[in-house]
């Protein structure tokens, strides 16, 4: 039986998918050992080497949400969202930094455009679920 050829990404230099990924699931085992700057070095250095991609940026967004630093984790969402303007994820993600800066209407029509771009995808059961968290005042 012949091995299957790796899966490469071209990004400032081509690189395994599993490599990839694993800088990735690494920068999220840093972040939840609160190990915040190793991560953010691991996101950066990943969204550097893959300059087209919006997924370390979003892991990027995400720890500085963890953070509490909702004004950063919303720039760098609206930077995922330049890399990969159809990014349902990307946009799910800003939808939730703004309800955390209490911009509710901006918030909401940025969470249904999320949902009615892929409307039975996993951002959009992430974003509802926001949506849903807002309407209760949880959020």
């Amino acid at each position: 039986m012949v091995a299957a050829e790796p899966s490469m990404i071209q990004g400032l230099i081509e690189v395994r998918q599993e490599e990839v990924t694993l800088l990735l699931e690494s920068g999220w085992l840093l972040m939840e050992m609160q190990k915040f700057k190793e991560a953010e070095e691991i996101f950066e250095g990943v969204a550097a080497l893959l300059p087209h991609s919006e997924v370390p940026l979003i892991c990027l967004g995400n720890l500085h949400f963890s953070q509490g630093r909702f004004d950063r984790a919303l720039k760098t969402q609206r930077d995922a969202l330049k890399r990969a303007p159809d990014s349902v994820l990307a946009r799910a993600h800003i939808g939730e930094a703004l309800l955390f800066l209490k911009r509710r209407d901006e918030a909401k029509r940025t969470l249904e455009e999320a949902i009615q771009l892929e409307p039975e995808g996993d951002a959009a059961i992430f974003a509802r679920s926001l949506l849903d968290g807002a309407a209760a005042e949880v959020i």
